[in-house]
């Protein structure tokens, strides 16, 4: 396997530039044989289990206790991953709700889908199959209970399910609307979708969560943006942190409320919960707060677990893509061959054996008139990163084995390798057809394009609420 992705690397970086295309041409037939290799059918399928997918919004992994964080805000998490295959090091395909839950449902990267920027607003191609759409063909009652917003059904989310529902942006407005789903579909398999924001802004909580974690009884709801605006030390945002964690401990609370009635339903033992997020959340790590505008790692680095009947729990440290191995991993893990999904499924990683040597690729867009840096694009490996600025055309290249918080960036020249591999990348996974951009690698168009068609009164305040707009 490591001879496999070694050639895989001596053929990124061999080729000269003018040979490019030949190259990602070559390159992507050692994947393609690389892959063929590793996701030769594991001796394992939980065939007829019941999936649970729980998308906690905006968790960032450091700040799940379980991933080493020295406040108490997941209990429910936590004791999930002790029974679960936990991967240390998933990172995520956008640093945005609406692109990520994308490539989690569709196993596709944003520039496939179709899905970069706030402007991308329009409704998933029908000929994209999607996870809970080839469920259903294989005979699964589905639905899914979720915030709304960038996980709304206008964007072609509610493809593949029988119901799917928003009460409000909390697990707690669905919570009971879910449990009755379940009570009515428990004695045929099925796929339930459960997302919540809580950990989004305004970070939403209860006294008990703020007294779970040592914050103040009161914190703020307001204002970060302000903060976040002024000079002076980070710790001008402690309260807001201090009320993104109290709201983690709220959804972490409502996650152990879904595994208990899992449990006394009768169902843990022929049941698949998948338990991530879609992206972090910035508190001046790189003077920026919230998500969206870049691709650091307190926005990519995200919770991944798997708990499955007969899969092991184990930790697992290599690098893996967060969103795009979700459909194809769920898919192989109940004994589904027939699917089109591309992505590397983590299945045979769960059953230890090794981790692909896989770069991952992730994306975002924020307009340079929405506070953002335009288009960006980042290739990360195992022990480097390089972000590549697309609009501003400029790169931050890092060395992550001795900077893993990325905040001294090295000279881009020192990584032409990762520029070449992620170049051919992008010309081996072309633009969605229903795609507003034209690949022209960042022009002042790509960098200010912001929120597209005219939101509607009731989207503009959606947009205002959850702070994408001012």
């Amino acid at each position: 396997m490591r001879e496999c992705f070694r050639t895989f690397r001596r053929l990124c970086a061999a080729r000269p530039a003018a040979a490019a295309l030949l190259a990602v041409l070559a390159v992507e037939t050692e994947v393609q044989g690389c892959r063929a290799w590793h996701s030769a059918p594991p001796r394992y399928a939980c065939r007829d289990c019941n999936i649970i997918l729980i998308s906690v919004d905006t968790l960032r992994a450091d700040h799940v206790h379980a991933y080493g964080y020295d406040r108490p805000t997941t209990p429910a998490i936590d004791a999930l991953a002790g029974d679960a295959v936990l991967f240390e090091n998933a990172i995520a395909q956008s640093s945005w709700t609406r692109a990520a839950h994308m490539s989690i449902f569709t196993g596709l990267h944003p520039r496939q889908h179709g899905y970069v920027a706030l402007a991308d607003r329009g409704r998933l191609d029908d000929k994209v199959p999607t996870l809970a759409s080839l469920l259903h063909q294989n005979g699964y009652a589905t639905a899914a209970f979720v915030g709304g917003m960038n996980v709304g059904e206008e964007y072609g989310f509610d493809r593949g399910f029988d119901l799917y529902r928003s009460n409000g942006r909390l697990f707690r407005d669905n919570f009971q609307d879910a449990m009755f789903w379940l009570d009515g579909n428990q004695q045929a398999k099925f796929f339930l979708f459960l997302h919540g924001y809580e950990a989004h802004t305004p970070y939403a909580s209860d006294p008990i969560d703020r007294l779970a974690v040592g914050a103040d009884k009161q914190t703020p709801r307001k204002g970060l943006r302000k903060i976040c605006r002024k000079t002076g030390p980070v710790a001008r945002v402690r309260p807001f942190l201090d009320a993104y964690d109290a709201a983690i401990h709220r959804a972490d609370r409502y996650v152990g409320k879904i595994l208990a009635e899992i449990e006394r339903r009768g169902l843990s033992g022929r049941t698949v919960v998948v338990l991530l997020s879609d992206h972090g959340e910035e508190f001046l790590e790189h003077g920026r707060c919230f998500h969206l505008s870049t691709l650091y790692r307190e926005v990519l680095h995200v919770p991944l677990m798997i708990k499955a009947p007969g899969l092991a729990p184990r930790r697992i440290a290599g690098l893996v893509s967060a969103s795009v191995t979700v459909a194809p991993t769920i898919m192989d893990l109940v004994g589904i061959a027939a699917h089109s999904f591309a992505a590397t499924s983590l299945l045979a990683a769960a059953l230890g054996r090794e981790v692909p040597e896989e770069a991952v690729i992730s994306e975002t867009e924020r307009g340079e008139k929405g506070g953002g840096l335009g288009h960006l694009r980042a290739i990360t490996t195992a022990s480097r990163k390089l972000i590549d600025c697309l609009s501003q055309r400029r790169e931050e290249y890092f060395r992550l084995d001795a900077d893993p918080g990325e905040t001294r960036p090295l000279p881009a020249t020192e990584a032409a390798d990762l520029e070449r591999t992620l170049d051919g990348w992008a010309r081996m996974h072309p633009p969605a057809a229903t795609s507003r951009r034209d690949d022209d690698e960042g022009g002042a168009e790509g960098g200010d394009r912001e929120l597209g068609a005219t939101p509607s009164p009731e989207q503009e305040q959606e947009l205002r609420s959850f702070g994408y707009v001012e």
